[in-house]
């Protein structure tokens, strides 16, 4: 005999993890913080603190732009972790302050 989920009940379980997807938007998962340089808020697309050489994704929320950038160095602080980061096709440098993980 074939088993299979009553329709009400499926219903129910596919609400129900259609629900659970919109509570955990993907926004909730970067990194937040600034740059020091425009004041402007940023997002870092990383499951961990990166290190030295790691490439890493920055979403400019002002500009809204995602620039894929080279850590140069981490720095950890009290409440902040300060990445330098820098920018392939320019070499400039920038600081971002990131929320202490």
């Amino acid at each position: 005999m074939k088993h299979t989920i009553r329709p009400l009940a499926r219903t129910l379980l596919l609400s129900g993890t259609a629900l659970l997807s919109l509570a955990l938007p993907c926004a909730a998962l970067a990194w937040d913080g600034f740059d020091t340089e425009s004041g402007h808020l940023v997002e870092v697309d990383v499951d961990t603190v990166p290190m030295r050489g790691e490439m890493v994704d920055v979403y400019d929320c002002d500009t809204k732009e995602t620039a894929t950038l080279m850590v140069d160095a981490v720095k950890n602080n009290a409440r902040t972790v300060e990445i330098t980061v820098r920018e392939s096709d320019t070499g400039r440098t920038r600081i971002l302050v990131m929320e202490a993980r």
